[in-house]
C-alpha cells in the first residue's frame, strides 16, 4: 500500500507536504518503488525481445534465462547507479544554492522526482525520433522538479 502512497506523492512533487511525506519512506521502500516502476515501465522493451528471439544468435534457454534474470538485475544495478549520478549533480546544485540536505536525502528525492521524467522518456521513445528530445527533456523536467524541491530546504547560516 506504501507504493500507491508513494507513487501519488510523485506526481504531487514538488509540492512541499508531498516531497515531505517522501522523505518519510524508509529506503528499503524508495529501492522497492524504483524497481518497480522501473519493471512496469521497461515491460514493452521486454516483450519486443521476445518478440524479435529469431534475431538473437544464443539458444533459445539463455535467451530465457537473460530475460528472467539477468535483465532485471541489470536494471536495478543501472538504476541504483543512474540515480546516485543524478543525485551527486542535485549535490550540487544544493551547494550552489547552500541549502541544508544530505546527500541521502537528495538521493531520496531523485529517486521519487525521477516518475515523471521515466513515464515521459517511455512516452517520447515511442512517439519521438529526435535522440535529444527523448534524452534531454526528462532530464530537464527532473532538474526542475530537483531545483524547486531544493529551494524548499532552508539557507544554511553563514559562519
Amino acid at each position: 500500500m506504501e507504493f500507491f502512497t508513494a507513487l501519488k506523492n510523485s506526481f504531487l512533487l514538488p509540492e512541499k507536504k508531498a516531497l515531505f511525506r517522501l522523505n518519510r519512506i524508509s529506503m528499503r521502500n524508495t529501492i522497492v518503488y524504483i524497481s518497480v516502476i522501473l519493471f512496469l515501465l521497461f515491460i514493452p522493451d521486454v516483450l519486443q525481445m521476445i518478440i524479435h528471439f529469431e534475431d538473437a544468435e544464443i539458444p533459445r534457454s539463455m535467451y530465457a534465462l537473460q530475460l528472467i534474470v539477468i535483465y532485471p538485475f541489470l536494471i536495478i544495478f543501472l538504476a541504483v547507479s543512474g540515480i546516485s549520478l543524478l543525485a551527486g549533480v542535485s549535490y550540487l546544485i544544493k551547494v550552489l544554492f547552500r541549502r541544508r540536505l544530505a546527500y541521502q536525502q537528495l538521493w531520496k528525492m531523485t529517486a521519487f522526482a525521477l516518475t515523471i521524467p521515466l513515464l515521459l522518456h517511455v512516452l517520447l521513445k515511442y512517439t519521438v525520433e529526435y535522440t535529444f528530445m527523448i534524452n534531454g527533456a526528462p532530464l530537464l523536467v527532473l532538474y526542475l522538479i530537483m531545483y524547486r524541491m531544493i529551494m524548499v530546504y532552508p539557507q544554511r547560516r553563514r559562519e
